[in-house]
């Protein structure tokens, strides 16, 4: 199960093999949190997390990533922030929004796909398969992580992966994707077909299995004699596909989801629940709470089954519904060994660590839905709805610090009678225009530029007084030049700040300067505070020979702050006379090189 600060288990999972750099991405997930988004980059760059990130450090990792990860949501899954950020800027163009399979039905899968490159080493891959959303949701989860190496020709195995990762484009809501995006996404999908997965502990085979896109035929097989069933949503002909048979049956899911199996249902299974104190130490008290991250829920999807002495072990995305199985963008992780050691007795033993998180529960079955989940059902499938609709941003000229953002749609609103929806962006909450049945047509604005936006927050009010929410990327047309240049002057502020930035940009890995720079930053004033040995001189000497794009990046920013006078204070002492000397390094060497 995952830890308790799952953050922390996503940073652990992603973070590149020692001496690798992370070189291309490709994630899934159902809602998508944008600040929870930020998170992985810091894993990619080898960055800690203690607390709430470091705002200098994710903002140069998001920047440092953002153009080799690519992040697929559904539509009308994107949660509203709590708190908007300008880092979320640096998050436009890896975000891609993904249109229902079909009707009634969803995008649901939970895979991160990773390749990592050395100088001198074989390509390494990843997957993780996951039962949580990008989010910051704290329920218990599983997860599989398998590494491994291309080796050979192609391997069947690994098609309905390819499948999975080669479809993505096609089904975003804004297409066509970059050609670069493109590009990337076709070559991890043909690279994947021939990697060669480490076998986990116990574990003989690996099977995947995907579910919903076209083409690709589902190859899992449920049945056994033993069966154990781990979900969080549950429905009666959702057990009879993954518990067929009904023989010897344990289920561990939610309890309002369990009131409402029918009783003949429920008669043939023994049912569970995730105990309200799992997770707590025997010997924890009050105080000791105040600290800790306890998870509440169940969000975990597994699926157990024992036939002819060997257990089949399915992780992944799909609850145990029916919709999960028959119309779905779904994906499960198969893993197959001995029963002694992968089966039932694995989870629910007398011994097992799984077993003593969860309590028996006692139901009849037969409960009666919520009568508010027709609604907010109802609801969420018109946010989901609305964002499958593909939006314009047209950014016009107001004055020459001031920009109008109006936002189109070809297409009509799918907006039924008696609901409500405004729009507003994410940069300038509160500035809302009324939408309508038809195509869209807000205007917002002046807005100043580091506040342009393709990100467009749309809420709904439904007949009965439901509230919802979403976060839509718009195509962003007529992009002014230079606004993630103003996004990021306005994160980096001070001296201090500046300082970090540099040492981030061009030293990733130098601890001795980045541990000086960290803290209150009193020792970080101004370049000429820096002391004789810090690393900033060497660092900005090693880029011009090695990394001149990164010093092309930080003369972007530098120009930007030179601009104005609040800009220039930002700049530490005598860094304005070091930086023209580094500018004309950097033309002699062009000319030397361009001789």
């Amino acid at each position: 199960m995952l830890a308790p600060d799952a953050r922390m288990v996503l940073l652990d999972q992603l973070r590149p093999p020692v001496g690798y750099t992370m070189d291309a991405a490709v994630a899934t997930t159902f809602t998508l949190d944008l600040s929870a988004a930020l998170i992985p980059p810091l894993a990619f760059a080898s960055f800690g997390l203690s607390g709430t990130p470091d705002p200098v450090a994710a903002l140069e990792a998001v920047r440092a990533c953002a153009d080799r990860v690519d992040v697929f949501c559904q539509a009308g899954q994107m949660a509203v922030p709590s708190q908007p950020s300008d880092l979320m800027a640096f998050l436009e163009p890896m975000v891609h929004e993904v249109r229902r399979p079909r009707p009634g039905h969803l995008f649901h899968p939970k895979v991160w796909l990773l390749r990592y490159r050395a100088p001198g080493e074989p390509d390494r891959y990843r997957l993780l398969c996951l039962t949580r959303n990008l989010t910051h949701d704290h329920s218990w989860d599983v997860a599989v992580r398998l590494d491994g190496g291309i080796s050979g020709g192609p391997k069947a195995a690994n098609r309905p992966l390819a499948e999975l990762v080669r479809a993505l484009p096609g089904l975003a809501v804004i297409t066509p994707l970059p050609e670069d995006r493109l590009d990337r996404i076709a070559g991890l999908a043909a690279d994947v077909r021939r990697v060669v997965w480490e076998l986990p502990d116990d574990v003989t085979e690996i099977s995947f299995h995907t579910f919903g896109i076209r083409g690709v035929r589902p190859s899992a097989d449920f049945s056994g004699y033993h069966q154990l069933v781990i979900a969080p949503f549950l429905t009666d002909d959702g057990l009879a596909i993954v518990a067929p048979g009904f023989r010897d049956i344990a289920v561990v899911s939610r309890a309002e989801e369990l009131d409402r199996l029918a009783p003949g249902t429920i008669s043939g299974i023994t049912s569970y629940v995730v105990s309200s104190i799992a997770g707590l130490d025997e010997d924890s008290t009050g105080n000791d709470l105040d600290g800790q991250q306890i998870l509440t829920g169940l969000h975990a999807k597994l699926y157990v089954t024992e036939r002819n002495r060997r257990a089949h072990v399915f992780i992944g995305s799909a609850n145990a519904t029916r919709a999960a199985f028959t119309g779905n963008v779904e994906f499960l992780v198969e893993l197959e060994g001995g029963a002694t050691k992968l089966g039932l007795a694995t989870f629910l033993g007398p011994e097992a660590p799984f077993h003593g998180l969860l309590e028996e529960y006692s139901t009849g079955g037969g409960a009666e839905p919520d009568p508010l989940d027709e609604g907010r059902r109802k609801l969420e499938d018109l946010l989901r709805n609305v964002a499958s609709v593909p939006y314009t941003v047209l950014v016009k000229d107001s004055s020459t610090a001031a920009y109008v953002l109006v936002v189109t749609t070809e297409q009509a609103l799918p907006i039924p009678d008696g609901f409500k929806l405004t729009m507003e962006l994410l940069t300038r909450p509160g500035d809302a225009q009324n939408l309508f049945a038809g195509p869209a047509n807000a205007s917002f604005g002046p807005v100043p530029l580091p506040d342009v936006t393709p990100f467009l927050v749309v809420r709904a009010i439904s007949p009965d007084g439901l509230h919802g929410g979403t976060v839509i990327r718009g195509l962003l047309r007529n992009d002014p030049a230079g606004r993630l240049d103003e996004v990021l002057a306005r994160q980096v502020d001070t001296p201090e700040k500046f300082l970090r930035f540099l040492a981030l940009l061009l030293g990733l890995g130098n601890p001795y300067l980045l541990a000086m720079l960290a803290g209150d930053g009193r020792s970080a004033g101004g370049y000429a505070n820096a002391g004789p040995a810090p690393g900033i001189f060497e660092l900005i000497l090693r880029a011009l020979a090695d990394r001149p794009e990164a010093l092309a990046d930080l003369d972007r920013l530098v120009r930007r702050l030179q601009a104005t006078e609040s800009g220039r204070l930002v700049l530490p002492d005598g860094f304005e006379a070091l930086w023209q000397v580094v500018a004309d390094a950097r033309r002699l060497l062009g000319t030397v090189s361009s001789a």
